[in-house]
Formats: structure tokens, C-alpha cells, sequence
């Protein structure tokens, strides 16, 4: 099954979705674990890497933007009709991605009830106030009707902290239809600066709502509309590679990501507002870089690069349950999760990421794989009337 996926998609796609999935597994790994063994600066900077694997999630909005974006934008360029199918789109949504979601909310849940049942004290109750069963229900309720992005009691929890960018790509999916309008209304560099502009003046006119030490400003910051410039530079990303817009040669030079990466973590501590656009060029150039190698003949054959292709098509599954499994698992250790020594750091690490790994490969072969029809994926190949080499599908 998972050899005839690979078969029909982007390899460079797949690779970058396991790149960003591995990441984000070990980042939360990592930061498990309460206590630093050393302060040694050898171990700040190694520790550095796995700590911002969180960066993973950027790398997958600019992803979600060119494969969502793929399906209209190759028909598009096959028969130059401009309409969309609204309920064709979001039945291949639904079917796809909401039943997989679904089944780990109810197990994550589960554990939440549990933990409160058995009066196990453990951080994911601890976002509830009191009576924490009325809380726990609303929070389960936010989370069926993909509410939780909204309000930030609820979007941190439903037991699985990573929710909160599966709620902020939904909302991606609502806007795409102004977007795609504004699209064929304007073109894509206008719509660009709009996009751009409504990130960088959202946080702005909330000032002067929200006072600082407000609740709400990390709902604000990590919004659809700040984060939206990056599913935007996936829509770019994909229009280019469907012949229906030419970007600047920049955009693909693979030797521009890391110096993209260095603006980004720069602007960290001294311009914030830019930290969403820089981090979003980084993998809008990666991402470019990785599709014209592929798409040239180039793309590396070696077996780790095969081995990335193949954690992307089960990323979707990694990325919704290891979390949870990473929290049972390090409870499960107990005192031996308590790193008080480097080799005992590093070996917890890897347990929790195995483990992870593992329980999202599970999940996948259980759930995810039974909504992976080709009928409502695109999965079979695709020839571009005007590249008839491009014999392959980015998949969904």
C-alpha cells in the first residue's frame, strides 16, 4: 500500500513532510524533559537543534498551501477553466483528514477522563478550571467542531497540544475561497501584499483591544491570518510548478534557506512580527529548491532520502498521535525519565521518539490508510499539457 503511494506522488513532497513530522516528534522529546543535565554551551547549541523542532509546523503550512492549491491550479493549467467544485473540495477534506482526527481526539479525550477519574495529576489537566468535567466536556465539544483555534483554554488541550495547528489549517481551508477569488481577481502579487498586510496589521488593531498581559494574545499571534503568509507562499509555490506563474530564480537557490533561517531566528528577540514571513521564505525556498531537483531529474536516490518519502505518507498519522504516546511513555518510565545525566538525557529522548514513531506507523496501518482512496486523493499521475516530463502528483 504505502509503496504504490509513494509510486504516484512528489518524492521531494513526502520527504519534506517527514523532515517536518521527525521534527516536531523530537521537539517534543525533547522538551519533555523538565531538567537540563548541563549547562555546558556545547550542550545549549546541540540542544538547540531538536529544541526548534517546533519550526516543522511552518513547514508544513507552506506544504498544505501548494498541495491544496494543487488540485485547482493543474486543472487550471490543463483547461484553463477557472471554477471550483465547493462540495467536491471539502467532501475529499472531510474524508481525508476528519476521520483520522477524529478517532485520536476520542483516544486523547479518553485519556483526559481517565486522568481525572483516577486523580492522576498530570500538565494536561491543568488547563482546565473548575468544575473541570463541564470544561473537559466544552473542550471536547470545541474540538469536534474544530472550535478550539478560537478560544485559549481550548486550543492547547483536547489532550494533544498539536491540535492547535490542525485548527488553524481548517480555518486555511475557509479562507482559501476568498483567496482563490482574490486570486483571479487581482493575480497573485496583489493578493500577495494583501495577505501580508492583513498579518502584519492583525496584531496591531488588537493592541488596542487586548491589554498586554491579555489571554488571548496567543490565539492572536499564531492566528490563521499572521500564520496565513505561509500557506500563502505554498499557493505561489504551486502555481509555479504548474506553469501558471513565474518566480524569481531566488526563490529556488537551496543556498538562500539557510541564510532565510538565520533572518528568522534573528528576528526572534528583535522583530517578532517578521519571525511568521521570514520562517515562511526559509521553507518557500526549501520546498522550491527540493521540487525543481525532483522535477529535473536530480533528486537524490540515496536510502535516507527514500526513508523521509516514505515517514511523509504516514506523517499525517505521526504528527496526530505521538504526543499523547510521548506523554504516557515518559510516565510510564517514572524515575528513569528524571535526567539528571547527559546519556540518560539523550536515551529518554530517543525512547520517546521511537515510541512516537512507532505508534504513528500503528496508527496509520489502523486508521489512516482506509481514507486514502485514489478517487479522493488525486493520486494517479498527471501530464501538464505544457511538461509532459511531470508525470507525478504531490499528493494530498
Amino acid at each position: 500500500m504505502m509503496k504504490e503511494l509513494i509510486s504516484s506522488r512528489l518524492k521531494s513532497i513526502d520527504a519534506l513532510r517527514g523532515v517536518a513530522s521527525l521534527a516536531v516528534v523530537v521537539y517534543h522529546a525533547s522538551t519533555a524533559l523538565e531538567v537540563l543535565p548541563s549547562d555546558a554551551r556545547w550542550f545549549r547549541i546541540v540542544y538547540a537543534v531538536p529544541s526548534h523542532g517546533h519550526l516543522g509546523v511552518a513547514l508544513f503550512f507552506v506544504i498544505s498551501g501548494f498541495c491544496i492549491h494543487l488540485r485547482w491550479a493543474k486543472h487550471y493549467a490543463q483547461t484553463g477553466e477557472r471554477r471550483m467544485d465547493f462540495s467536491n473540495f471539502w467532501k475529499r477534506r472531510l474524508f481525508r483528514l476528519y476521520p483520522p482526527y477524529f478517532v485520536a481526539l476520542c483516544l486523547t479525550m479518553g485519556l483526559v477522563v481517565v486522568a481525572y477519574m483516577v486523580g492522576v495529576s498530570v500538565p494536561l489537566m491543568g488547563v482546565y478550571p473548575e468544575p473541570r468535567p463541564q470544561w473537559m466536556l466544552a473542550d471536547f465539544v470545541a474540538h469536534v467542531f474544530m472550535l478550539h483555534g478560537l478560544h485559549p483554554t481550548f486550543d492547547m488541550a483536547g489532550g494533544n497540544g498539536v491540535y492547535w495547528t490542525l485548527a488553524r489549517e481548517e480555518y486555511f481551508y475557509i479562507m482559501y475561497w476568498g483567496l482563490l477569488a482574490a486570486r483571479l481577481l487581482w493575480g497573485t502579487n496583489k493578493s500577495l501584499v494583501g495577505v501580508l498586510t492583513l498579518g502584519m496589521v492583525f496584531p496591531y488593531l488588537m493592541s488596542f483591544v487586548l491589554p498586554a498581559e491579555s489571554v488571548w494574545w496567543p490565539i492572536v499571534n499564531k492566528s490563521a491570518i499572521v500564520l496565513w503568509i505561509q500557506w500563502y507562499l505554498g499557493f505561489m509555490a504551486v502555481e509555479a510548478y504548474c506553469g501558471l506563474k513565474k518566480l524569481p530564480r531566488w526563490c529556488y537557490w537551496g543556498w538562500l534557506v539557510p541564510v532565510w533561517v538565520a533572518a528568522a531566528v534573528l528576528s526572534e528577540h528583535h522583530a517578532p512580527r517578521l519571525e511568521p514571513i521570514l520562517w515562511g521564505l526559509s521553507f518557500f525556498t526549501l520546498l522550491n529548491y527540493c521540487v525543481q531537483l525532483e522535477r529535473s531529474g536530480r533528486w537524490p536516490t540515496h536510502a535516507l532520502f527514500g526513508w523521509f518519502s516514505k515517514v511523509g505518507v504516514f506523517s499525517y498519522s505521526l504528527y496526530l498521535v505521538h504526543n499523547p504516546v510521548r506523554g504516557m511513555v515518559k510516565y510510564a518510565l517514572g524515575t528513569i525519565a528524571v535526567t539528571n545525566t547527559q546519556w540518560r538525557f539523550w536515551l529518554t529522548v530517543t525512547v520517546l521518539t521511537v515510541a512516537g514513531y512507532y505508534a504513528g506507523r500503528i496508527f496509520f496501518h489502523l486508521i489512516e490508510r482506509r481514507f486514502l482512496t485514489p478517487k479522493l486523493t488525486g493520486a494517479s499521475p498527471v501530464i501538464f499539457k505544457n511538461n509532459p516530463q511531470m508525470e507525478v502528483e504531490a499528493g494530498s
